[in-house]
């Protein structure tokens, strides 16, 4: 005889249930924490930040779709809209807003239609030059190939508005570090 027992602990599940509860809120202390050092660094860094002004609420609404017309990709949709929630971003944008303001900065929203199918070298916009992570510029006359996040984050600094440099002033503007540079 084996001696495996016949019912179930009711203590034992409430354990695994707060060591999950526990661990998940590690996880999220350590994600807000990060979000507040980063933030931080950056505020204390630039005088000006520009953001891509995303609508987070639209992005994350659900696949479902109805009797009539149902959803296509829902588990798919699903997973992307964890991820999002997940990543906070609308904490982290207002987390920049309050520091840069706290330091006489200013965070700019940019508008994001079109940031990821406009060649930032030439200006041309085609949805065909993004192809997943890469763009690559269908005009002939510039061709320019690069990864498609650092295109689009070209296009949102230069943007209406001042431009942003980094520390070794690569902008039209003069960089603003208000800490003294890190020893390297």
């Amino acid at each position: 005889g084996s001696s495996v027992p016949t019912t179930r602990s009711p203590g034992r599940e409430q354990r695994t249930y707060d060591q999950i509860a526990r661990l998940r809120a590690k996880a999220k202390r350590r994600a807000v924490d990060w979000q507040h050092q980063t933030t931080t660094e950056l505020a204390d860094t630039f005088a000006v930040i520009k953001v891509e002004k995303l609508s987070i609420l639209n992005m994350t609404k659900s696949a479902k779709g109805t009797i009539e017309a149902p959803g296509k990709n829902v588990a798919q949709k699903a997973a992307l809209n964890r991820s999002i929630s997940g990543e906070a971003w609308g904490r982290t944008v207002t987390m920049l807003e309050y520091k840069s303001a706290d330091r006489g900065g200013q965070v700019i929203k940019v508008p994001a239609p079109g940031t990821s199918q406009t060649c930032h070298r030439c200006g041309h916009r085609d949805p065909a030059s993004r192809n997943g992570t890469v763009f690559a510029c269908v005009n002939p006359a510039c061709g320019w190939v690069g990864h498609a996040d650092t295109n689009a984050a070209i296009n949102i600094n230069n943007a209406d508005g001042p431009a942003v440099s980094g520390r070794g002033d690569l902008g039209a503007t003069r960089s603003v570090k208000r800490q003294p540079p890190r020893a390297a």
